[in-house]
């Protein structure tokens, strides 16, 4: 189990966490740019806009009167909905916003 957990800490270096925030503005314009996208179809903005809802909406799984909990869930809905989009996007639209959003070419909101 340590060793699985070691792995796993060499593979996503703390650097990376501080990377993806530097790059939060990047993904914001990159999901409103294929939000209005018609290329883009309409099931991957319909799951992007109600994790959007589910996450200011007072109806929840976990109440978010309970500390840390209640907000953990709609963070972790909200962030595995907008890696879904990103996928579901089709690849060549999302590099043409990505090379119009980033033109130095050092950001890829896929990682690679």
């Amino acid at each position: 189990m340590k060793i699985r957990v070691k792995e796993h800490v060499a593979r996503h270096r703390p650097w990376d966490v501080v990377r993806f925030v530097s790059h939060l503005p990047s993904f914001a314009r990159l999901f409103l740019r294929l939000l209005a996208d018609r290329r883009v179809s309409m099931m991957p903005k319909l799951l992007l806009i109600g994790a959007a809802v589910y996450a200011v909406s007072p109806l929840d799984f976990l109440p978010d009167l309970m500390p840390l909990l209640g907000q953990v869930d709609d963070l972790s809905i909200f962030v595995l909905a907008c890696r879904s989009f990103i996928q579901l996007c089709p690849r060549p639209v999302i590099d043409e916003h990505v090379r119009e959003i980033d033109q130095s070419g050092e950001w890829s909101p896929l990682g690679n």
